[in-house]
């Protein structure tokens, strides 16, 4: 195995949140899809939506936890996008 490092296994939350996290991204692909697929926006969140909340259940995080971790997603998300707003605007203007 070479030289003898071991792989350390990721605390359990960290899991957990990556799969409840991965809920999120999903819905997103989800509604994207169903939307090519001829669906109506709303057709398209609804559906996608159900799949999501199924796979936060299946988490086993409590509402309190994911409302947590889903508004630190958000927060993530809006200073990702003023970040790029910001890069798009500079290379318009160059």
């Amino acid at each position: 195995m070479g030289m003898g490092r071991r792989i350390k296994p990721k605390p359990l939350e960290e899991v957990v949140n990556r799969y409840a996290e991965s809920a999120l991204i999903s819905a997103i692909r989800l509604r994207r899809y169903w939307l090519s697929q001829g669906l109506t926006e709303e057709e398209a969140i609804s559906r996608a939506v159900k799949q999501a909340v199924g796979m936060m259940r299946a988490s086993g995080r409590k509402p309190e936890e994911l409302l947590q971790l889903f508004k630190e997603l958000e927060a993530a998300s809006k200073a990702f996008v003023a970040m790029l707003e910001k890069v798009v605007k500079k290379s318009k203007e160059a």
